[in-house]
């Protein structure tokens, strides 16, 4: 099954940009932004707006990240110019690329490789063959990230591009600080509830396994069609801390039980009893990816 290209009638695509939020109040219209001419509004979300511009050096499209100006001030800027150090060490066919950074009138902004697609909110796949090739491009684009000692504490499938060519590209390092940054977050939660990894919802320290975790719920709600838990924001911080969710085949019976079996590997509450790393999810998904192929073309001989 190929993923959707067409937009849902009510919204426009996202692409190469942060979640879709409703635009906020008096939402500013953009000037030229140095040598990059704004085309039109992508989307918002997070702290920032994206724009399709055009870079006039280079005469390429590319999307143009840009903090709210009510995000500005010591908060705001590290967060943006963090995203684009972290985002611009990765040079990866998985990883939405960094160009560019900068400020203009104190409006710090980010230049990214633009990318049409929708999200992977937008575009779920159906069939587990689908979900497994997708789940396998979010793990090489984790592999690379963590051997670059950075860790995106915010995986989801908003935050998922899927190219029309059905290529996933991991966006929005927003929220991404090296190992040995010198930033130190926020008193503030980070992160996404429904996606956030136990020792995250305690407030301990993040690794890499928080990455894995929330891997593990976007590969639970592709497979299944559901999040693994539900309910108040309290609630789910409790859930994620002190319960297993439903096996997947109790939810689909078509998820293959070794699926089924690396999404709870994927989900223990123990960091330490997570898979050793993205590139073993990867290769575990590739022999799964092979044994479904397999499948079908005894299924076809029958």
């Amino acid at each position: 099954m190929s993923l959707p290209t067409s937009h849902p009638p009510q919204a426009e695509p996202v692409e190469a940009g942060t979640p879709r939020t409703p635009p906020p109040p008096q939402a500013e219209i953009c000037p030229p932004i140095d040598r990059y001419e704004i085309q039109r509004e992508l989307g918002h979300g997070g702290m920032g707006t994206v724009y399709l511009a055009l870079d006039t050096y280079l005469r390429r499209e590319v999307a143009v990240k840009v903090l709210n100006r009510q995000h500005i001030g010591t908060a705001g800027r590290p967060f943006l110019l963090a995203e684009a150090r972290a985002a611009a060490r990765l040079s990866h066919p998985n990883v939405v690329m960094v160009f560019d950074v900068g400020e203009q009138d104190d409006l710090p902004f980010i230049v990214m490789e633009y990318v049409p697609g929708q999200t992977l909110a937008q575009a779920k796949p159906t069939r587990i063959d689908e979900v497994v090739r997708i789940g396998r491009q979010i793990c090489a684009a984790l592999r690379h990230a963590h051997a670059k000692g950075l860790v995106h504490r915010d995986v989801k499938p908003h935050n998922v591009l899927v190219s029309p060519e059905g290529v996933a590209k991991l966006m929005d390092f927003g929220l991404a600080w090296a190992l040995d940054a010198q930033i130190d977050p926020d008193d503030s939660f980070v992160g996404t509830l429904s996606y956030v990894a136990p020792e995250q919802a305690a407030g301990g320290p993040i690794t890499h396994a928080a990455d894995l975790y929330a891997f593990g719920v976007l590969l639970y709600e592709l497979a299944t069609g559901t999040l693994p838990f539900s309910g108040s924001p309290m609630q789910l911080l409790l859930q994620h801390v002190q319960e297993m969710p439903p096996p997947p085949r109790s939810r689909n019976p078509h998820v293959p039980p070794p699926l089924a079996e690396l999404i709870m590997h994927l989900l223990q509450k123990d960091p330490a009893e997570r898979p050793c790393s993205a590139a073993d999810v990867g290769h575990l998904l590739g022999v799964l990816g092979k044994l479904n192929r397999m499948a079908s073309l005894f299924e076809i001989a029958r």
